[in-house]
């Protein structure tokens, strides 16, 4: 980074903050695929069309 400046304890806790983020993310994602993989799909059925 170009520009680092130094943060001290304050880096610290927004590192955490940061990291923290990445894995509640990480589960809410998990979560809401195995919840896509569970649901039914609806299967199409050709409609029958009269001419």
């Amino acid at each position: 980074m170009a520009f680092y400046v130094k943060l001290g304890p304050r880096g610290v806790i927004f590192r955490a903050g940061t990291i923290l983020i990445g894995i509640l993310g990480s589960v809410v994602y998990w979560r809401a695929s195995r919840r896509r993989g569970m649901m039914v799909r609806p299967k199409l059925v050709a409609a029958l069309v009269e001419n």
